[in-house]
């Protein structure tokens, strides 16, 4: 029992001690949770700036439409494209470059036209007609294995500028201005009675003509078996003519005659010249078993300077140029 006094008796005293003691300390004002919660961010936020390295911004650039913009995108700078300054630079130059190339073609061509071969005459308004674009739309070949029909008529016929006084003779337009201009440049270089004597023939004047020459053979005594074989060498039979095309034309001096027109200056200049002109002999004196028909100094025929050139220079007739084109493409 003493013994449980005792103990009793102690727990108390220390309780009186403890009691004593908090009397004694100061009041310490109470801490919120705020504070604490800051307290603790305020650390973490220094210890992050004393930890991370500082960072390098760049300046915000302000721009306007038509300047140089970036993008920052993962630390790399990406620049879009200009405005194309530099293109519409380039592009004007290009146009100029154009433009001047254009020019001096346009001056080249001009030159060109106003005097290719060196003519006399001023024939720069013609030079479309004795070189056609389309080189091949007069490549007609009309002989007796080639005839023309009954009623074959060119639709483009127009009357010729200058033929014998008291003639209306008519050719396809592309032969008739090439005609006009060989006239004038024959007369240029001393032709000076160059005219057109005969052009477009419809198939009834040539029957006509081919008849009558015919009877009168059979006149003198022949049958009219060897009446036709003689005057088929000497005249188209009607549909083989090349008078009845448009294209063909016979062309004299006006002081001579058919058979005496051979062996003149102006049959000499007329046949060495014909090609500038888009025309060609067509029968020649070495070529009448192919072209079947005796030498006419006076008949000329229109192809376009192209083939025409060819032909004189390769010294053929035109079956012997069809062919040679049919046999190499």
């Amino acid at each position: 029992m003493k013994t449980m006094r005792n103990i009793i008796l102690s727990a108390a005293l220390s309780v009186l001690c403890v009691l004593s003691l908090a009397c004694r300390t100061e009041p310490q004002p109470a801490v919120t949770e705020t504070e604490t919660t800051a307290a603790e961010t305020t650390g973490a936020e220094t210890t992050a700036a004393e930890t991370l390295p500082e960072i390098e911004t760049e300046p915000v650039t302000e721009t306007t439409a038509g300047e140089t913009t970036a993008e920052v995108t993962t630390g790399e700078e990406t620049t879009l494209p200009p405005e194309t300054e530099t293109e519409a630079e380039t592009e004007t130059e290009t146009e100029t470059e154009t433009e001047t190339e254009t020019e001096t073609e346009t001056e080249t061509e001009t030159a060109a036209w106003e005097n290719p071969l060196d003519f006399k005459a001023d024939l720069a308004a013609y030079e479309k007609y004795l070189d056609p674009e389309d080189k091949d739309a007069y490549l007609i070949l009309v002989n007796p294995d080639n005839p023309l029909g009954e009623t074959y008529k060119p639709s483009d016929l127009v009357y010729i500028a200058d033929s014998r006084e008291g003639r209306k003779d008519q050719l396809c337009l592309y032969a008739a201005k090439a005609l006009e201009a060989f006239i004038k440049e024959a007369r240029a270089n001393g032709c000076k009675r160059i005219t057109s004597v005969s052009a477009y023939r419809p198939y009834n004047t040539q029957k006509y003509i081919f008849d009558t020459d015919v009877e009168k053979l059979m006149q003198q005594g022949y049958s009219k078996e060897e009446a036709t074989a003689i005057e088929r060498k000497d005249t188209a039979y009607p549909g083989e003519s090349e008078h009845q095309s448009g294209l063909a034309v016979d062309v004299l001096d006006d002081d001579s005659s058919l058979y005496e027109f051979e062996g003149t200056y102006e049959a000499r200049w007329l046949a060495e010249n014909a090609w500038k002109f888009g025309f060609i002999l067509r029968y020649p004196k070495d070529k009448e078993e192919i072209t079947t028909y005796v030498y006419e100094p006076w008949h000329f025929r229109y192809v376009g300077r192209y083939h025409a050139k060819r032909i004189y220079d390769m010294g053929m007739c035109l079956e012997e140029y069809i062919e040679y084109i049919a046999n190499n493409n």
